[in-house]
């Protein structure tokens, strides 16, 4: 479930400059409307030297935009522009993303809705039905031609994303490869042996030309394996000695709908709370660990706090009475926090813990879509802007409270090439599996090998 958009609300930021912040990368600059200029410069990536001398200028091609006619639906729902943004109607089914919609990624002034396929009657918009162009959401409007039951056939233009590879092969030779066009969730494009990319250009919906913006150089500083702090001896040790000494270990994961799978559905195996107890496991072979999540989509953990005993989400049930050795606590809906509220709010949560003796693991966690970090004018930065995420940390290190540090992961994907965009299965907030992957690499740094 989608976290409130009040709350969202609440916690966006100032938005910041358009240039790129500086990166080891080999340096690459809009060069024309579809041109791009690389080099010269020198990086170590992959194991390997990569020296351009001189400049290499290459196009990039523009991305094509997709027709579609006679999209049929059995029904439009009412349009409701007072709903969150994401549910105020209808989505194209191509621009599905999870439970949401792929946004800006409609060609403005498109959309056409008909009563029957090919050149039939055309409802009129602003009197029949109405839409959010952003976030294409269509319904029917109260008063107009459009039964609620009437099939309607929609047609309109959109442009899928696309995330390209700069690539050098082992003859020094440059080349763009082709990302496969994709509305949400698009993926790097495979290399052939011996090609290193060295830089990704980033194309989301209609774009008339390139910018900064589109360009993510690969910094060889970041990306390389990742290196455990040893903090669990310090911070966690009564968890780690029971690990170490083959006994039962019991966590809790307590959180939002990302702890309840939100981005990769109902399998649990590919929930970060799982796979991190299973990476715990293989690492401490002899230990019993059992995994209990306490998730709620959509809510807070001031909600989960605030429901009565013997409700469907019961605090003292759900994490308190399982005498859990180690809690993690995930609450991407508790951004709304910041300051006293959230020393309040956390330092009640600690008493709790502290009461039944139980370890704790604070989520750093991941971003959310750009415009509602205010980040839409620059969503490549090195720093979670959130204050709830500064509040968090500081806490963290003022009270001696593990804190796996996600955010940062997110935060330097676009230093491998990465727009943090494409890690969200929704398109909003709800990780994919690479996404979960990075909670689990953040769980696990806490933790020594052995």
């Amino acid at each position: 479930m989608l976290f409130l958009a009040l709350l969202l609300a609440l916690c966006l930021i100032a938005g910041v400059a358009c240039a790129m912040p500086p990166h080891d990368g080999m340096p690459i600059t809009v060069a024309g409307q579809w041109t791009v200029k690389v080099g010269p410069g020198e990086v170590r990536l992959d194991g390997r030297t990569i020296r351009l001398p001189q400049a290499v200028r290459l196009h990039i091609a523009r991305p094509r935009s997709v027709h579609v006619h006679d999209e049929a639906h059995a029904g439009l729902p009412l349009f409701r522009p007072d709903a969150a943004s994401w549910v105020r109607g209808l989505h194209p089914r191509p621009l599905a993303a999870q439970e949401c919609v792929a946004t800006g990624l409609l060609v403005p002034g498109t959309m056409r809705i008909k009563a029957g396929p090919g050149a039939g009657q055309e409802f009129v918009q602003g009197r029949d039905w109405a839409m959010d162009e952003y976030w294409t959401a269509v319904g029917r409007l109260e008063g107009g031609s459009i039964r609620p039951d009437q099939q309607v056939y929609l047609d309109y233009e959109y442009v899928p994303c696309r995330l390209d590879s700069i690539v050098v092969d082992a003859g020094g030779e440059v080349r763009v490869v082709q990302g496969t066009p994709a509305a949400s969730l698009a993926h790097p494009p495979s290399l052939a042996d011996g090609e290193t990319a060295v830089a990704r250009v980033w194309l989301q919906g209609p774009t008339e030309r390139l910018s900064d913006l589109n360009l993510y150089p690969i910094d060889p500083t970041v990306g390389g394996p990742l290196v455990g702090d040893g903090s669990a001896a310090r911070l966690l040790p009564r968890t780690l000695a029971k690990l170490r000494n083959g006994e039962e270990v019991t966590i809790v994961a307590w959180g939002d709908s990302v702890t309840c799978g939100g981005g990769v559905g109902a399998d649990q195996s590919l929930w970060y709370q799982y796979r991190f107890a299973a990476a715990l496991q293989k690492r401490f072979p002899q230990a019993k660990i059992r995994m209990l999540t306490a998730g709620w989509g959509g809510y807070s953990s001031r909600a989960y706090m605030d429901q009565p005993r013997g409700a469907e989400k019961d605090f003292v049930r759900d994490v308190l009475e399982p005498k859990p050795d180690l809690v993690t606590i995930e609450f991407v809906n508790d951004a709304y926090l910041s300051g006293d509220a959230f020393e309040k709010q956390y330092t009640e949560i600690m008493g709790h813990m502290n009461r039944i003796g139980a370890e704790v693991i604070l989520i750093a966690p991941h971003l959310v879509r750009p415009d509602w970090l205010g980040a839409a004018d620059e969503p490549r930065f090195d720093n979670d802007p959130r204050p709830y995420v500064q509040s968090l940390k500081a806490f963290g290190a003022r009270h001696h409270i593990a804190v796996a540090d996600a955010s940062a992961l997110w935060c330097r994907l676009w230093r491998q090439g990465i727009p943090y965009i494409t890690y969200e299965a929704n398109w909003i907030n709800h990780p994919d599996t690479r996404g979960m992957q990075l909670f689990v690499d953040a769980l696990l740094r806490l933790f020594p090998e052995r």
